[in-house]
């Protein structure tokens, strides 16, 4: 049986470090955030947590801002 039959959310997506901190500096984004599926939220758990540096990470979390305002998963346009 799914979430959606038992009535419950599916549990939250563990972020990297970086996502967090972007959404918390972003009230705006964080919100977009939040209205995502969990399958998109979990694109970009793993886009920006795929990087090995943190640097890497942080510009992945900065420069997704767009895509998360208007509602797309990770891979798409």
């Amino acid at each position: 049986m799914g979430y959606a039959e038992q009535g419950v959310r599916p549990p939250k997506v563990e972020l990297e470090v970086e996502m967090p901190e972007a959404l918390a500096a972003d009230p705006e984004m964080a919100q977009a955030f939040d209205a995502l599926t969990p399958g998109r939220q979990k694109s970009w758990a793993l886009r920006v947590g795929s990087a090995k540096k943190t640097e890497t990470r942080a510009s992945r979390s900065t420069k997704a801002r767009e895509k998360i305002l208007a509602g797309k998963g990770a891979l798409e346009r």
